[in-house]
């Protein structure tokens, strides 16, 4: 019999502050709204509030997540956290996440490989638990706060980015059809 991961709880948040494409119009001086809905579907983006960060967005969708599968912070093995906007150089992001939480058991870690940071984080955590008995529950999270560091009167980036936070739970499996 070998292990293999499984995901078994979704969940996501976005921030409450909407930021609607004639904002931009407004601010950049020029219609970018008609351009940014037919070539790029984009009509609003969620930006953070002045308040929030990486590690709040993050926060809000593990307790969903959570939620969710039905099981406690406690019982996590692991979280790997993905972002290139982390919420501090050290610690990482994952171990903020972890004590907002209370998964007093997991170990933590950041994965900053930009676009491909959540597929990257996702393949690791199945690696985990694929190949050591420790790890059964890890939480996989992709956030991003990325209107912290927008520059505003860019209009190539400005339009373009999103905050945000979504991941997956996984759980070990045992394969037995081998």
């Amino acid at each position: 019999m070998t292990r293999n991961a499984q995901i078994v709880s979704s969940g996501m948040y976005a921030p409450e502050r909407v930021i609607p494409n004639t904002f931009f119009n407004e601010l950049l001086g020029e219609d970018v709204d008609t351009w940014l809905r037919e070539n790029l579907t984009i009509k609003e983006r969620r930006w953070c509030g002045d308040n929030q960060s990486t590690v709040d967005l993050c926060v809000e969708a593990a307790k969903l997540i959570l939620d969710n599968a039905k099981i406690k912070a406690d019982e996590l093995d692991l979280i790997i956290i993905a972002t290139d906007t982390p919420e501090y150089i050290s610690p990482s992001t994952a171990s903020v996440v972890q004590f907002r939480l209370g998964a007093i058991k997991a170990g933590t870690f950041d994965v900053n490989t930009a676009c491909a940071g959540f597929v990257t984080a996702l393949d690791i955590a199945s690696k985990y638990i694929r190949s050591d008995k420790k790890y059964n529950k890890v939480l996989v999270i992709g956030a991003y706060a990325m209107s912290k560091y927008l520059n505003l009167t860019d209009k190539k980036t400005v339009t373009l980015f999103a905050d945000g936070a979504a991941g997956f739970l996984l759980n070990s499996i045992k394969n037995e059809k081998e």
